[in-house]
């Protein structure tokens, strides 16, 4: 079933798209090409795949991410229009009852290639793991899809405002730009959070290019509760877990990487309303030091809160999206994804819209995280319903890296029995 491409034209490719194209191209392993993804978790028999190709045909009109495709060897890079073949892009996989069989499935077709010369995503039907229940994942390069334009396709296509903001960073109206002394400010806030650190990229331990592919289920009460008992956002609790886990990991297998300021990486989404769909990434991988060294994780949440307040300010994504504008972005992001500054990184996302198909209401939204050649570890957390879910992914040159999760997973429920005290412990 071919399809037609969307009406819109998207602008050239950014630097940050050229990035994940060339890191797609030259990975040293197949679990270190930048694929990610979302698994969408449905209550209901599975549907007919016919039908689901009709729904992603209907609405393709509105996502250009899903219609263009990254081209470099005919000229300057552009996004080239491209219909998608949809007998090959929408399909379906039996998967086997038992424990662990449905995240050995999701883990075995985000290895699988993309279509060649075509659309890079992938909408795989699973069903066959538990009775009335079915998944939909989409997989897609990073090159085309970030994380806000995932949540605007599954938007786009299963819910049921179509006004949904949930992968926006601002309002409508163009972005206000900050006065003369603050922009100054903070233009020098953000280049000076792109300098070395060294953490990772040691010689005598080199990563490898392999992945840990993990998750982990929160309830989005105890996120949402334990941010609110801080005076903080879920993303605060989130990167005070990670860093809480990375330092207990380091404690023992790593001491070197034990600092007083552990060096995180942030997305901070820019997109706009009027870039809803557009294929690319309109993030930036912005710096932070987090508290290292050895506390209680309430008493490192509390100082998360002082590291994650410059980024806060309205300043800074207004700041940072002015730059985005100007031809020193690619310098920026150059120095961003040198080797000696790249570590950790830790993303949060809401998906605000209920989903559904065909009446079956979506339970679990489950991001897929990437961890392109040079990152030690990365961590998602998707918010959505009753229940939120973290991706992990962690060098297996890292030993006992697949610790990560549990540790991030116990500094919270940690950080949620201390919440009483206010966080003093």
């Amino acid at each position: 079933m071919t399809v037609l491409t969307s009406v819109l034209v998207p602008p050239a490719p950014g630097p940050v798209d050229l990035l994940f194209h060339t890191a797609g191209r030259r990975a040293s392993h197949p679990e270190a090409v930048p694929n990610v993804g979302v698994v969408l978790h449905l209550t209901g028999d599975a549907p007919d795949l016919a039908d689901l190709r009709d729904r992603v045909a209907r609405h393709l009109h509105r996502l250009p991410c899903l219609t263009h495709v990254l081209a470099t060897g005919d000229g300057p890079p552009h996004w080239r229009p491209a219909a998608p073949e949809l007998d090959t892009h929408v399909v379906e996989e039996r998967v086997t009852a038992g424990p662990g069989c449905l995240d050995d499935a999701v883990r075995e077709n985000l290895r699988r290639p993309l279509p060649a010369d075509a659309p890079a995503w992938r909408l795989v039907l699973l069903a066959g793991h538990a009775r009335r229940e079915y998944c939909l994942a989409l997989f897609s390069h990073h090159e085309v899809q970030d994380a806000a334009n995932l949540v605007a396709v599954v938007e786009t296509l299963l819910g049921a405002d179509e006004g949904s903001g949930s992968a926006h960073a601002f309002g409508a109206g163009d972005v206000p730009v900050p006065a003369p002394p603050e922009s100054l400010a903070t233009s020098a806030y953000i280049w000076g959070d792109t300098r070395p650190h060294g953490l990772w990229n040691s010689p005598g331990l080199p990563l490898s290019g392999r992945r840990h592919v993990l998750w982990r289920e929160v309830p989005t009460r105890l996120l949402v509760d334990t941010a609110r008992a801080y005076d903080a956002g879920v993303n605060d609790v989130h990167l005070a877990a990670l860093a809480h886990a990375v330092t207990r990991w380091a404690a023992d297998h790593r001491p070197a990487a034990v600092r007083e300021s552990l060096p995180v990486m942030l997305p901070v989404n820019l997109r706009t309303p009027a870039e809803t769909g557009l294929p690319g990434n309109r993030f930036f991988l912005a710096l932070l030091g987090l508290p290292g060294g050895e506390m209680t994780p309430a008493r490192r949440l509390r100082r998360t809160l002082r590291a994650t307040a410059p980024v806060k300010e309205p300043a800074y994504r207004q700041t940072l999206f002015h730059l985005t504008r100007e031809a020193v972005y690619e310098q920026l992001v150059a120095r961003t994804a040198a080797p000696d500054r790249l570590t950790a990184v830790a993303s949060t996302f809401r998906v605000r819209t209920r989903l559904s198909h065909l009446g079956d209401p979506v339970r679990r939204v489950v991001p897929i995280i990437c961890c392109p050649d040079g990152f030690p570890l990365t961590a998602a957390v998707f918010v959505y319903g009753e229940t939120s879910t973290v991706s992990f992914q962690i060098d297996r040159a890292l030993p006992a890296g697949d610790t990560v999760p549990e540790l991030w997973l116990q500094a919270v429920e940690s950080m949620a029995t201390c919440a009483g005290d206010g966080g003093t412990r």
